[in-house]
């Protein structure tokens, strides 16, 4: 991203809004070629500023560079599988399963969501996969969401069968017909019902945290990946905690648009695992002076206060230790049934998927199956 571009873009977006209050209030002031341009030719140049800057702006704000752009280029590349005994399971009857090897791209769901589906090159129809299911961001298709986060090629390479469906406006009702699709595949593809892993970006991390305990989907994942959730700590503290669930949380610390709010969301998930977390004790509330009932609105003043301390971006969180080998990802301790919880804190900007491609499928190899 060329910082001075946009800094440029949003000089023009603060000059069209001068220029349109000028244009109404002191319209002498403006001139060219010694002629003052009448109301609507100003409001007409304000316009023509303004969609040039907001467009350039957008498009600046976010250009994946070369690096980026080669990994997706490779990541949508289909892999051939290193069949271990970690991936096979109880199997399916050969010619059970219909689905093709390869490349399937015109799958859709009863509700009209379209997704693909992506094999190992030498798939194998008796041998039942894990499913890594990816919900693309707001705005991109399933085939935008496979060039974005770019994880055909790792996926399948590690004996994964992968999925990328269209994206929905965020709902509960979208979220539960999302959902609906790991069953299908399931139906075409030989599929290991206990090893299904969510992950998405923005809007499709939120799907994919949302499922893990949303009422009638929370049965779905193994465990889940999200990147750049849209949800905080208070949109959390009225849900009642599900299973221990294995999580991996990516989040920014330049996240504009989700400030902080996955670090948030993961110390609910680490207090729904039974990890060791920070307690707040009540005694430290400051109770209000008698007869002053404003005096609660300080009652958890210093509690807010230092809650905000502990979760500020780009430091650890509490009661938190380094991954070994993986760089910028934290992990709780104490954890129900030894669950992986992991928070990943990276820097790039909110629509920049984190690239923790191969950390990613490593975290989902790992979780135990549970019959």
């Amino acid at each position: 991203m060329s910082t001075l571009l946009l800094y440029f873009f949003r000089f023009l977006i603060i000059g069209s809004i001068a220029i349109l209050f000028i244009g109404l209030f002191k319209p002498e002031w403006l001139r060219y070629r010694g002629k003052q341009p009448d109301l609507l030719m100003t409001f007409v140049m304000a316009i023509g500023l303004f969609m040039a800057g907001f467009t350039g702006a957008s498009k600046t704000y976010y250009r994946a560079d070369a690096n980026i752009t080669e990994a997706s280029k490779a990541g949508v590349i289909i892999s051939e599988a290193t069949y271990t005994n970690d991936i096979s399971a109880a199997g399916c009857q050969p010619g059970a399963k219909p689905g093709e090897t390869g490349s399937t791209d015109d799958e859709k769901t009863g509700d009209g969501i379209h997704f693909s589906v992506r094999t190992p090159s030498n798939y194998k129809d008796t041998i039942a996969h894990p499913l890594l299911m990816v919900y693309a961001p707001a705005g991109r298709d399933r085939e935008e969401a496979e060039e974005h986060v770019y994880l055909t090629s790792e996926a399948t390479a590690a004996g994964f069968v992968i999925a990328y469906a269209d994206h929905r406006p965020l709902s509960p009702e979208s979220a539960v017909q999302l959902a609906e699709i790991p069953k299908m595949i399931q139906e075409k593809w030989c599929v290991d019902k206990k090893r299904i892993f969510l992950t998405g970006h923005s809007d499709g991390g939120t799907v994919a945290m949302g499922t893990a305990f949303f009422n009638g989907t929370k049965h779905i994942p193994a465990a889940i990946a999200p990147s750049a959730v849209g949800m905080r700590g208070e949109d959390l503290e009225d849900r009642n905690c599900v299973k221990p669930t294995p999580v991996m949380l990516m989040h920014s610390s330049r996240d504009k648009l989700f400030p902080n709010y996955g670090k948030e969301a993961i110390e609910w998930w680490a207090k729904c695992n039974k990890c060791t977390t920070k307690t707040y004790k009540a005694t430290d509330r400051k109770v209000p002076e008698s007869g002053k009932a404003w005096g609660w609105e300080n009652y958890y003043k210093q509690e807010l206060e230092q809650k905000a301390l502990d979760l500020k971006p780009g430091q650890p969180l509490p009661f938190t230790t380094p991954v070994p080998g993986v760089e910028g990802c934290m992990a709780y301790s104490g954890c129900k049934n030894g669950v992986q919880t992991w928070y990943c804190e990276g820097n790039g900007p909110h629509p920049e998927w984190p690239g923790r491609n191969r950390e990613i499928i490593s975290f989902f190899k790992a979780v135990k199956r549970i019959e």
